[in-house]
Parts: structure tokens; C-alpha cells; sequence
């Protein structure tokens, strides 16, 4: 069993010692792997979504260029492993065209591998409050074991936010909206008016389940609440972008809802009877979604320590200790 964790309030304060045993190994195991999969190089997929939209699908995530009237508006940047060829693919749609703007829809490297060859050219970097304080120090992520470094100064956001607003950058008019203790706790959307396209950020994820990082502040729980802020933005016509996956209408985020709702009401059942972990993988309360959403022993193990470690009390050990 892992010994002295703290998990203490909105920010977090994370300590590793010991050895994962159990569960918690085999977790951190599937995690690592399944990350150097993730971030290997790979053939993007770009695909124009109106003359001034670009739409990249990478291996581990999505990424989406607007071309406003002052520069390139980059939605995520993609991980640093395939940082070159998207700029190859972002040059051939828009070539000469500087960039104005990078929004980090949450902190993890899969979505921050432009920061820094666009923070050293003065590019504005936006993101939400908590996503800068998790990029600027040093995260132990508990459950995959992975520990992740500040990122220099330079790939830090400078404009940062807590609540929904919208600003205006050149011709494009772009809303944002926080979906707080989502998929982490830095969570955002972004919607640009004009293209009438919405960037999910981490909360959707097509054709996989998400990973919910509890360590940095995700809970199933809230994420019910991020789709509920996400569904009063599209139309039936919004170009719909999730975190990876191919585009999505308004009906399939609706019916990614419906699942997560399904699924929810599953774990929390669970939950009040007090079974393991180990049950609840048996009882396989995602199966009619597997096929479509692949293997949800990740998601499905992230979701129940989410849970515990949300409702734990910081000032004592009740749930310090759980697979």
C-alpha cells in the first residue's frame, strides 16, 4: 500500500514515497505505456473546416487554428513529440501567416507542446488560472506515476482567467467558459463565434475514454456538471471538437452525456454499497460503450479514486489509502 499522499485543496500538494503495489502498479503500469504509445510520432490528419479553420488530428490529441485579421489562433498545441510536423501542416494551410494567440484547454503535455517555441516569439498564451499554476511547478501525477517538470517562464499563459467571458482578438470574437473539477481543474472550452466551432478541451474525448486526472483536481462528479456548460454553446450546426476523436455534431455530445450520466449513476450505486474497485470492474458498467470507447479499466479505476479522493476530508486519513 502507497503511503503519504496529500491531496490539499483546490491547487494540491503531491508527495511520492514508497512503493505502488496492487491495482495501483498495474494502473500506473497500463498508464505509462499507454502514454509512450500516445506520444509517439505519428501522420497527422488535417482537414480544412472552412477557409479559416484548420482541424489536426494527432496521435494523442486534437489541435485547431482559426486565421483571425491579427494572426493564427491556436487551440491546444499538440505535444512536443509531433510539434514540427504540425507546424509543417499549419504553414501549408496558411502560409506566412504569423501567430497571434495559443489557448491551453487544460495542463497536460498532450495540449501544451507549443507553449514553448510559441511563448519565446511573444505569441499570447491563454489559459485558465489553475492550468498556469499546474504548468509552473513541478506535478507528481499519482496514478500514472509520471512526474512532469515546470515548464520554463517563457510557455507559461500570461492571460489568465477564472470564469467564463469572451474577448475579441482581430475579426474573431471568442467565448471561453470554465468547466471547473472536470477532467482536471483547469478545464475549458473555447468557441469561436464567427467559424461557429467549439473546442471541448479534455472533458470529450471521441472513440476513448478520457483519462480523469484526480490528481490534479478531475472528479466524474463534476464532469457531469462541464457538459452541462458545454451543451448551452452549439447549435445544430457547431463544429464540435472534442480532445481527441474526429468531429462531433450537437447530438453525439448529447449522447456522450447520456453516457456519462449512465455511467455515473453506475459507480455512484457502487459507491453507496461500499464495493471494491475490483467489483465494479466486474460489474462492467461501461459494456454497452466498450466497443466504441475501447478498454475502460483506466477510466473506469480514475473514476472511483475520483470519487473517494473527492469526498475525502484533508484532515484525516479515512481515504488516504485506496487502490
Amino acid at each position: 500500500m502507497e503511503k503519504d499522499f496529500c491531496f490539499s485543496g483546490r491547487r494540491g500538494f503531491l508527495k511520492k514515497s514508497a512503493v505502488l503495489t496492487g491495482s495501483a502498479a498495474v494502473l500506473c503500469a497500463s498508464a505509462n505505456l499507454l502514454a509512450q504509445a500516445r506520444n509517439a510520432p505519428g501522420k497527422l490528419q488535417s482537414q480544412r473546416l472552412s477557409d479559416k479553420v484548420l482541424f489536426v488530428k494527432g496521435p494523442d490529441s486534437n489541435v485547431v487554428v482559426i486565421d483571425s485579421s491579427e494572426g493564427l489562433i491556436m487551440i491546444d498545441g499538440g505535444h512536443t513529440d509531433w510539434f514540427g510536423e504540425l507546424q509543417s501542416a499549419i504553414a501549408e494551410n496558411f502560409p506566412g501567416r504569423p501567430y497571434r494567440a495559443l489557448f491551453n484547454t487544460q495542463w497536460h503535455p498532450e495540449q501544451t507542446g507549443s507553449n514553448l517555441a510559441l511563448g519565446e516569439q511573444g505569441v499570447e498564451i491563454i489559459a485558465h488560472e489553475n492550468t498556469m499554476l499546474w504548468l509552473s511547478t513541478e506535478v507528481w501525477q499519482r496514478w500514472s506515476d509520471l512526474t512532469f517538470p515546470p515548464l520554463p517562464p517563457a510557455a507559461l499563459p500570461k492571460t489568465v482567467f477564472f470564469e467564463d467571458g469572451t474577448m475579441q482578438i482581430g475579426d474573431c470574437t471568442v467565448h471561453y467558459g470554465y468547466m471547473r473539477d472536470a477532467h482536471t481543474d483547469g478545464d475549458i472550452w473555447v468557441y469561436i463565434e464567427n467559424e461557429d466551432v467549439l473546442v471541448t478541451g479534455g472533458l470529450v474525448s471521441n472513440q476513448r475514454w478520457p483519462d480523469i486526472d484526480w490528481s490534479t483536481g478531475g472528479f466524474i462528479g463534476s464532469m457531469l456538471d462541464g457538459f452541462l456548460s458545454l451543451l448551452t454553446v452549439p447549435t445544430a450546426n457547431t463544429k464540435i471538437i472534442p480532445a481527441y476523436g474526429d468531429v462531433m455534431t450537437l447530438e453525439q455530445l448529447r449522447a456522450q452525456n447520456q453516457m456519462y450520466i449512465a455511467v455515473f449513476d453506475r459507480i455512484h450505486g457502487s459507491f453507496i454499497k461500499s464495493e471494491s474497485l475490483a467489483e465494479l470492474l466486474s460489474a462492467k458498467p461501461t459494456a454497452e460503450y466498450d466497443a466504441a470507447m475501447g478498454d475502460p479499466t483506466q477510466f473506469l479505476t480514475l473514476a472511483f479514486q475520483s470519487v473517494k479522493g473527492h469526498i475525502r476530508d484533508p484532515q484525516n486519513d479515512r481515504f488516504l489509502n485506496f487502490p
